[in-house]
């Protein structure tokens, strides 16, 4: 798992050793050639700054579209599980404990998913179980639509657990939505010349400011590390909320509860 404060600290300090080649590379260069007239780098040094400012707003829009994405889901799933759940109960006696306890263990499972995220053996594990319990429940269902209080719902319910299936999809689809890797090395290989080129102006007007410009991209680093975190929705510490797959769990134990 990707620990969001090795990788905060990790691209400071990475920034920061090249605002210092930067530094020492321009005392390098000014030694052995004519480098006196530097009047327009304060203003370069500025639009850098003001477009690595962009870049970095506008990837963290996209890394929280993402992240909004995988939160909404769970909520869809929940609530599709939720409903497929209250039409269970307008079957026959039999027929609902039977169906709720498939249920009961199905959102157990898709708990799971959010667990599993990490690991990919375990997601996969995840899967299977997920694509067990949905032949399960089908199965379990069409025989429940042959009584006479299943044919009453057979349209709605079907629908219902259509819906539920394919929203655990729509999950497994998200888990995999990121930034594309060729957005986030080149948002870092533009934060990597800002600070390069920043240590050569510092250079120029004779001002090290070391502590301010080290707090800058220190800020910097904190802004990539969240885009990073945020986006990583197999490894990261940002996670989406479990609470409503875990009220509709509640729900179904407490059904099952009743009828035992």
């Amino acid at each position: 798992m990707l620990n969001p404060a090795v990788t905060w600290l990790g691209l400071s300090a990475l920034m920061i050793l090249t605002l210092e080649v930067g530094f020492r590379s321009y005392l390098w260069f000014r030694v052995h050639r004519d480098m006196r007239n530097e009047e327009g780098a304060s203003f370069v040094m500025s639009a850098a700054l003001t477009l690595l400012a962009l870049l970095v707003g506008f990837t963290f829009g996209m890394a929280q579209s993402n992240f909004e994405l995988r939160r909404d889901l769970v909520t869809a799933e929940a609530n599709a599980i939720s409903t497929t759940h209250l039409r269970h109960q307008l079957l026959d006696e039999a027929s609902q404990r039977e169906i709720n306890a498939l249920m009961a263990e199905y959102v157990k499972v898709r708990m799971s998913f959010s667990a599993a995220r990490g690991d990919r053996e375990s997601l996969e594990s995840v899967s299977e179980k997920t694509a067990n319990l949905q032949k399960r429940i089908w199965e379990a269902t069409d025989r429940a639509l042959e009584t006479p209080a299943g044919q009453k719902v057979s349209v709605p319910l079907l629908t219902a657990t259509n819906e539920m299936f394919d929203d655990a999809e729509r999950r497994y689809a998200a888990f995999d939505a990121r930034i594309p890797d060729r957005i986030l090395r080149s948002l870092l290989a533009y934060a990597l010349g800002s600070a390069l080129l920043v240590g050569l102006t510092l250079a120029a007007t004779g001002a090290r400011h070391f502590i301010s410009t080290s707090g800058l991209f220190l800020l910097i680093g904190l802004a990539l590390s969240l885009i990073i975190d945020m986006d990583n929705g197999a490894a990261g510490l940002i996670t989406t909320s479990q609470a409503p797959m875990e009220r509709v769990a509640a729900v179904i134990d407490g059904e099952l509860r009743l009828q035992r």
